[in-house]
């Protein structure tokens, strides 16, 4: 989720005290299915989901859930579980769902969010201070600590600092530790290895730019060779007969 969607999801929900639960938030969003009940409360039946509320939240948080399924974490594993079991468009709406869930939560709580990928969380929120601020932190090296071991190798590394360290840097609050429930939760999912790489810093290769392919690469080496153009109406040039050079004879007319 980046600033767009945040913002949007923000101005739809307003003051989130006024929702009583998540489901609450959800159902006033249209993001929950609709019931259909007769007399008898054994015959319940559940449909299409209600689409009430603001029309461009739903489809903002539509829009971002369409990315979550290579989320390493236990978002990202709710997703991929449910396409498999379902579909896509299943699983889509239900992350949008659980969006909403999540962002209740982290509102009403005053906490960021502890599971978030931490090399993207640094960009967004560095590219976030600058826009809001204008203030440029100097990356490199602080002073008196060594060189990584792949200096002198050619290949680009980028320190990235645990999770909790970028919202300290900036201001954010720190996240809770984690209860009973929600690691044996995380272990049922396997995702501790993600959780555990979050709390500690990495060192990772930068991103290059993707390289051109070799035919386009040959195309512009190669010289190429002015073409003049040629005009519809242009017909091509054609050479004058050479005047016959035979004399008549005298006994024959000429023509």
């Amino acid at each position: 989720m980046d600033v767009a969607v945040a913002q949007t999801l923000l101005a739809a929900l307003g003051d989130i005290h006024r929702f009583r639960s998540p489901d609450h938030a959800a159902s006033y969003l249209g993001l929950v299915p609709s019931t259909y009940q007769t007399g008898d409360p054994e015959h319940v039946y559940h449909g299409k989901i209600t689409k009430q509320g603001k029309g461009q939240a739903r489809w903002m948080l539509v829009q971002a859930a369409q990315h979550v399924g290579k989320h390493p974490g236990p978002l990202g594993n709710f997703f991929r579980r449910l396409a498999k079991r379902k579909n896509r468009n299943v699983a889509v709406v239900a992350t949008a769902r659980k969006l909403v869930t999540i962002a209740y939560h982290m509102l009403k709580n005053n906490e960021p969010y502890r599971y978030a990928v931490p090399r993207s969380t640094d960009t967004k929120l560095a590219r976030m201070r600058v826009k809001a601020t204008g203030e440029r932190r100097r990356g490199g090296l602080p002073k008196g600590q060594p060189r990584p071991k792949a200096y002198g190798s050619g290949v680009r590394t980028r320190t990235v600092p645990a999770l909790d360290t970028i919202y300290e840097r900036e201001g954010l609050p720190p996240i809770a530790p984690l209860a009973d429930g929600e690691l044996r939760m995380l272990r049922q999912q396997k995702v501790l290895t993600h959780v555990a790489q979050t709390s500690r810093p990495q060192r990772l290769p930068r991103r290059e730019a993707a390289p051109e392919p070799a035919g386009a690469a040959a195309a512009a080496a190669s010289p190429r060779r002015p073409v003049r153009p040629v005009s519809a109406r242009q017909t091509p040039a054609t050479t004058p007969r050479a005047k016959s050079t035979k004399t008549s004879s005298p006994g024959r007319r000429s023509t």
